[in-house]
C-alpha cells in the first residue's frame, strides 16, 4: 500500500463537492441584540476535474453529504436569491449529523469531559502543568489602564478534516465528529476567559449554528472568508462590554497582477477602543498563511502585504504627534521559527532574495519596507492614506485602485531590492525555545513544531504580563494525534494577558 507523508497529504487538495458557495463580509454594523455580523452572499458553481485518487474517494464521500437550507443572516433585510429550489448543496458533517448543543446546566462541560474519558480511543494522560499560566515580568502595582486577554486558535474547519480524513487516522472516529469537537473547542475557549479571541479555519456553514453562540455570551465578531471557493476564513471576537470597534479591514493575498500572490489566504484586523480608556485604541490582526511547506516565497510575500496594511491601519497622526497604535498580531503562519517569515517578524529584516520570482512589487505599490508607497509619500506631506489610495486589490471594497496614479517609477529604489524590513517593532509572546533548549510546539506536521504565533508592539503602552504555557516537543508526545479526547483541534491554542497603559492626550 502506498504511504503518503503528512506534508504530501496536506498539500494534496481533494475537493469534496463540485458545488460550493462563497460568503463575503460586508459592512459590519453595530450589534443589535446578539447579532454582530452583516453579510453579502454570493453563490458560485465551479467545474471540478478529478484525479484518479479523487474518483476512487468521491463515491464514499459524496454519499454522506446532505442538502442543507441556505444560510440566511438574521440581520439581513432581504433574502438573497437562492439556487436549486431554495436550497444549495453544502458540505455536511458525515462523521456526525447532529447539531452542537450547549446546556444551560453548569455541569455540562464537566459531563463532556467525563464522556471524553470513556472515548473509544485510549485517554491521554496529560501532566497537570501541561498548559499553565506563566508570569512574564511583573504586573504594574499602579497604572492607569486595564488588563485584557487575547487568545489565538486554529480550530480546524470540519470540511477540511472531511476532505482529508487520511490525515487523522488514529485519532478515534468519535474525536473527529463535529458535535464532539465543537463542544471541546467551546469549552476550551471559555476556560481561557478571553476578552479578545482570534480564530483561523472558521467554517462558513458553522457561523450561525456554532460561532453565534459566543455572541449570546457578550462577544461581537468580525469574519473574513478566504477568497476563491474556500469555505473557511478568519474571525476576531471581542467583548462588547469592554470594547467599541472603531474600524475593521480585511486583507486579500490574491493579487491578480502578482504571480507570487495567487493564493486564496486572507488576513483580518480590527481597531478597538477600550471603553474605560477610549483615547487608547488598539489594533488586533489575525491571519492564516499558505500551508505548502515548499512555498516560503508565497508566505513571505503574503506577510509583506499584511504588514503593509497593518502599517497603514495602525498609524495615527493627531497633528501634535505621530505614532503607531498598540498592535497585536496573531495567527497560523504555517512557518517554523527558523523560517524567513518568522525571522522578518523577530528581527525586523530578512534577506528575501532566495524567495523572489519575477513579480514586480511596483504593480501593487508595496515597498521593501512593507509599506504602501502612497502611505510613505503621504506621511511626508502630512496626509492620511485610506484604502482607495493604495494599489492592492480587495474584493470587499467597491472603490477600485486602478485610478491610483502614484509614480512608482520615480521611486524604483524602494522596490524589488532583495531585502525586506518593516518598522512596527513587533515582539513574540513566546520564545519558541525553552531555557533548557527544548523547542515549543503548537501542532503536528510530520513532527511536532511551532507554526502559530502571537506578536505585540514592543515600543509603546502595551505590556505583556502573562502567557499560556506551550508544551515542548517531547511533552507533546503524550498527546498522540490531534484532535483527541481532550483537544478539539489539531492545533493548540495560544493565549496572553496584556496591560494597556492609558494615554491621556486625545487622538
Amino acid at each position: 500500500m502506498l504511504k503518503l507523508t503528512h506534508s504530501f497529504c496536506r498539500y494534496t487538495r481533494l475537493t469534496c463537492e463540485s458545488v460550493s458557495y462563497s460568503t463575503i463580509v460586508g459592512d459590519l454594523k453595530r450589534a443589535r441584540g446578539n447579532t454582530c455580523f452583516s453579510w453579502k452572499s454570493s453563490q458560485l458553481l465551479s467545474p471540478l476535474i478529478l484525479s484518479n485518487i479523487q474518483l476512487r474517494l468521491m463515491p464514499n464521500i459524496t454519499k454522506r453529504f446532505r442538502i442543507n437550507n441556505s444560510y440566511v443572516n438574521a440581520n439581513a433585510t432581504k433574502i438573497h436569491k437562492q439556487m436549486n429550489n431554495s436550497t444549495h448543496p453544502s458540505v455536511s458533517n458525515y462523521f456526525d449529523e447532529s447539531q452542537f448543543e450547549i446546556s444551560s446546566d453548569s455541569s455540562s462541560s464537566r459531563k463532556r469531559r467525563a464522556d471524553s474519558d470513556s472515548d473509544d480511543q485510549k485517554s491521554c494522560d496529560i501532566p497537570t502543568n501541561f498548559r499553565i499560566w506563566e508570569t512574564v515580568g511583573k504586573k504594574s502595582a499602579c497604572y492607569e489602564g486595564f488588563s485584557f486577554r487575547v487568545v489565538s486558535y486554529n480550530v480546524l474547519a470540519q470540511y477540511l478534516l472531511e476532505c482529508h480524513p487520511y490525515l487523522y487516522t488514529g485519532c478515534g472516529l468519535r474525536n473527529l465528529k463535529w458535535k464532539i469537537r465543537a463542544a471541546r473547542i467551546y469549552d476550551e475557549i471559555l476556560s481561557l476567559s478571553p476578552d479578545i479571541f482570534c480564530l483561523q479555519e472558521v467554517q462558513v456553514s458553522h457561523l450561525d449554528s456554532f460561532y453565534r453562540k459566543f455572541e449570546a455570551l457578550g462577544y461581537c465578531g468580525v469574519f473574513k472568508q478566504k477568497t476563491g471557493q474556500r469555505q473557511d476564513g478568519c474571525a476576531i471576537y471581542f467583548k462588547r462590554s469592554l470594547f467599541e470597534m472603531q474600524d475593521h479591514v480585511s486583507v486579500e493575498y490574491y493579487q491578480p497582477e502578482m504571480p507570487i500572490l495567487n493564493r486564496d489566504n486572507i488576513g483580518l484586523m480590527v481597531k478597538l477602543s477600550p471603553k474605560c480608556t477610549p483615547n487608547t485604541p488598539i489594533v488586533v490582526a489575525t491571519t492564516h498563511l499558505l500551508y505548502n511547506p515548499k512555498r516560503t516565497d508565497v508566505r513571505l510575500a503574503q506577510m509583506q502585504v499584511l504588514l503593509a496594511e497593518i502599517d497603514r491601519f495602525a498609524y495615527i497622526n493627531d497633528g501634535k504627534e505621530s505614532n503607531y497604535l498598540p498592535i497585536i498580531l496573531t495567527g497560523d503562519l504555517n512557518s517554523t521559527p527558523d523560517s524567513a517569515v518568522v525571522k522578518l517578524l523577530d528581527k525586523g529584516y530578512v534577506s528575501a532574495e532566495p524567495f523572489r520570482d519575477n513579480s514586480d512589487w511596483k504593480k501593487i505599490g508595496v515597498t521593501d519596507n512593507c509599506q504602501h508607497l502612497s502611505v510613505y509619500l503621504n506621511r511626508q506631506r502630512g496626509i492620511a492614506t485610506d484604502f482607495s489610495m493604495t494599489k492592492i486589490y480587495n474584493s470587499d471594497y467597491t472603490a477600485g485602485s486602478s485610478d491610483v496614479t502614484t509614480d512608482t517609477q520615480n521611486h524604483k529604489e524602494l522596490f524589488n531590492s532583495g531585502d525586506l524590513a518593516y518598522p512596527l517593532n513587533l515582539k513574540s509572546v513566546y520564545h519558541k525555545v525553552k531555557v533548557n533548549g527544548h523547542f515549543e510546539a503548537t501542532t503536528f506536521q510530520d513532527y511536532w513544531v511551532t507554526v502559530d504565533y502571537i506578536y505585540f508592539s514592543g515600543f509603546n503602552s502595551l505590556k505583556l504580563v502573562e502567557r499560556l504555557r506551550l508544551p515542548t516537543v517531547t511533552e507533546c508526545e503524550v498527546l498522540g494525534k490531534l484532535p483527541n479526547n481532550r483537544f478539539g483541534s489539531d492545533h493548540l491554542a495560544l493565549a496572553a494577558t496584556f496591560e494597556l497603559q492609558c494615554v491621556k492626550s486625545s487622538l
